[in-house]
């Protein structure tokens, strides 16, 4: 799970009044005499008080970090293995940091690399060049649309969701695996490309300009209902949910689902604009705790225009967390008729603060709790849903990646075992197990999937196995969604 960027910078500035010019002109020769006294006083006792406290701070400052600096030294001059780093220095440094940072209370607080906290911050954007669409392949080697993203060159092209890509500027994609259609599809800013399609039998030549698409949220209509799914709080997502919410309005929708499964959080600020739609003027969005124990209230905006359901349901899963769950238990306490769908979420309510450094490196930190409007903790707790809805385990089940040269047979234990078990099992194969035992039945299950995908048939776990079992399972779940997806039929019919 990503981790989570949750809060701007927020300063306090304290006003001092000004006497007016009269009483300045009676109070100067009092004020001056006055200044020359408490000068003398202060330095006299700041002279006498700070000397013996900052003998005794520099005694144990300098042994605290005279200690380190002697270690550093040593490291760097004289350890063995020092030879093996080509910049030992940066290693060092980085291993301090992260040693300073580590503590059983906050797996928030971090310490980023350059180049962990550029793809970091870019994931927070919201945006991407290209033309806007997702997609993904069929059994027969073709590509379908899956989905076309509001205001995006693809929608202006004129591209529908479930057309069917057939060629990129002429050259045909059949045969061609998905990350090769991909490199094709892409370009620079304002160029164009032309996507042929297949639409109810007819090949169609769409011209589309490629440019900066917004993918954060994507919204939609089914059956009388508005969906939203917003994938993560980035810059641009408040704006995202406005345009929605707007079209929704315009084609009279009642009812909505706000679908937040597999959203890590992300802009706090982001999901305060998103509550600002949905809940009255200057109702609690949530409550921040500091650390000496004082509680503040973030309140919604008031410039912002209010959209009215008579029913919202919000989707969550385990992987819902931080401004996801803020909007969670915003909605749920400020909005009438607000369902929850889904399974237990993450439970993470701290708030960072990122501090970044000149070489492009950055360090987060944890400033504060943040609580629900009714002031209840969300941190290490999460959001039991009001209805519980589990999908089947293979949908949120990962696993890690495989080297070429690994390999697991029947009767043997590993961490591959359990997911490989549990795809086989979505997939209609009869693995006997769910556990990091690959047991003889579950290797004759595999043994079965790899003869009818065209794999070795040894019933072996090894990448290639692997690889494929991830795009069947993928591409079960793209074509029988709206059978799988458990969570979201419920939703849609406690709005019918």
């Amino acid at each position: 799970m990503k981790d989570e960027k949750d809060q701007e910078f927020i300063r306090y500035h304290q006003i001092q009044q000004k006497p007016s010019e009269g009483q300045k002109d009676n109070q100067d020769g009092r004020i001056k005499s006055a200044i020359v006294v408490c000068f003398c006083i202060v330095c006299f006792l700041l002279g006498y008080f700070m000397n013996g406290l900052l003998d005794n701070n520099t005694v144990t400052s300098d042994a605290d970090f005279g200690k380190l600096e002697q270690i550093y030294a040593t490291m760097m001059d004289q350890w063995y293995f020092g030879k093996e780093d080509k910049d030992l220095r940066q290693t060092l440094l980085t291993n301090a940091i992260n040693g300073m940072l580590e503590n059983e209370y906050d797996p928030h607080t971090m310490y980023m690399e350059p180049e962990e906290y550029e793809s970091f911050a870019s994931s927070l954007q919201g945006n991407f060049v290209g033309i806007g669409i997702q997609y993904y392949e069929l059994n027969d080697n073709t590509f379908l649309v899956e989905r076309v993203f509001k205001g995006s060159g693809a929608e202006a092209g004129g591209m529908l969701k479930g057309d069917v890509i057939v060629a990129v500027d002429g050259t045909e994609v059949s045969g061609k695996d998905i990350d090769e259609i991909s490199a094709m599809i892409k370009g620079e800013e304002g160029s164009k490309v032309i996507i042929t399609v297949m639409r109810e039998n007819q090949k169609k030549d769409l011209t589309i300009t490629r440019s900066v698409v917004n993918d954060s949220v994507y919204g939609y209509e089914k059956e009388n209902i508005g969906i939203l799914e917003i994938n993560t709080f980035a810059e641009t997502s408040g704006d995202e949910v406005g345009k929605y919410l707007a079209e929704f309005k315009k084609q009279g929708l009642k009812k909505l689902i706000i679908d937040l499964r597999g959203n890590g959080g992300g802009y706090v600020t982001a999901a305060m604009q998103i509550a600002s739609y949905l809940i009255p003027e200057n109702a609690v969005v949530y409550k921040e705790q500091a650390k000496d124990g004082t509680i503040s209230e973030q309140v919604a905006y008031d410039d912002y225009e209010r959209y009215t359901f008579d029913k919202i349901v919000v989707l969550i899963n385990e992987d819902t967390a931080s401004a996801s769950e803020v909007l969670t238990s915003c909605l749920k306490a400020q909005v009438k008729n607000v369902t929850t769908v889904g399974v237990k979420s993450y439970g993470k309510g701290t708030v960072q603060i990122p501090i970044t450094f000149e070489d492009g490196s950055s360090f987060k930190y944890t400033i504060a709790e943040w609580l629900t409007p009714k002031e209840e903790h969300i941190n290490n707790v999460g959001i039991t849903p009001d209805v519980v809805v589990e999908l089947d385990k293979a949908i949120n089940t990962g696993i890690l990646d495989m080297e070429e040269d690994v390999s697991y047979k029947g009767d043997s234990v590993s961490v591959y075992a359990k997911p490989v078990q549990i795809y086989l099992k979505f997939l209609g194969y009869g693995a006997d197990r769910e556990d990091e035992y690959f047991s003889i039945t579950s290797a004759n299950a595999l043994k079965r999937y790899q003869s009818d995908h065209n794999l070795k048939a040894d019933g072996v776990i090894n990448a290639e196995t692997v690889q494929s079992l991830l795009s069947s399972c993928s591409r079960k779940w793209h074509e029988e969604q709206e059978k799988l997806d458990l969570q979201m039929n419920r939703a849609l019919e406690l709005l019918k």
